[in-house]
């Protein structure tokens, strides 16, 4: 065998190996912490901490599945925007139910679930994102302690597809060289 020929072979078991590293992926796992305690009915509160997010979104795909300790909240995702817009009014000066009440009704919501056995899923984008949780009914008692978990999947995108395959041609085009 040529030396051309173990190069080229040699990449295109690279590629091989990429996209079936890439298909299988892998999991990142994680807590948000210091959520507070949602003690006004129909009123989102956020974390201080960000959830993770996606800067490379063409080479990389990410499925965050999100889940709580609590039956009695809902929890939702936002972005940095709509966080500051939250945060920044004071409690009562929404309609309740309305676009613009920063509860899980609002329009500007990303995802958002109430069932914590299922738990949330939602393919992160690039950006600033939050989780913020609030009650619809009563509200939680002052200090009571809500847990939300998360796990990131992690898998090649179309863009790093489309790399492992060009890697295998420019590897088996390699093979033919004189």
């Amino acid at each position: 065998m040529r030396k051309q020929e173990k190069i080229g072979y040699g990449l295109v078991a690279l590629a091989g190996l990429l996209v079936f590293a890439g298909s299988l992926g892998f999991v990142v796992e994680g807590e948000v912490n210091e959520v507070p305690t949602p003690n006004i009915p129909d009123r989102t509160f956020f974390a201080d901490e960000a959830l993770p997010g996606n800067g490379l979104s063409a080479f990389i795909s990410a499925s965050l599945t999100l889940t709580w300790d609590r039956d009695d909240i809902y929890v939702v995702i936002v972005d940095e925007d709509k966080k500051n817009t939250c945060e920044a009014a004071p409690p009562g000066l929404f309609n309740p139910g309305s676009s613009t009440s920063c509860s899980a009704y609002d329009s500007d919501v990303l995802a958002g679930g109430d069932d914590s056995s299922q738990g949330l899923s939602w393919d992160v984008q690039p950006g600033v994102y939050y989780a913020g949780i609030g009650t619809t009914g009563e509200p939680l008692p002052e200090g009571t302690e809500v847990n939300l978990f998360y796990e990131v999947h992690l898998q090649a995108g179309f863009v790093a597809y489309f790399i492992f395959a060009l890697l295998g041609m420019a590897g088996f085009a390699y093979t033919r060289v004189e």
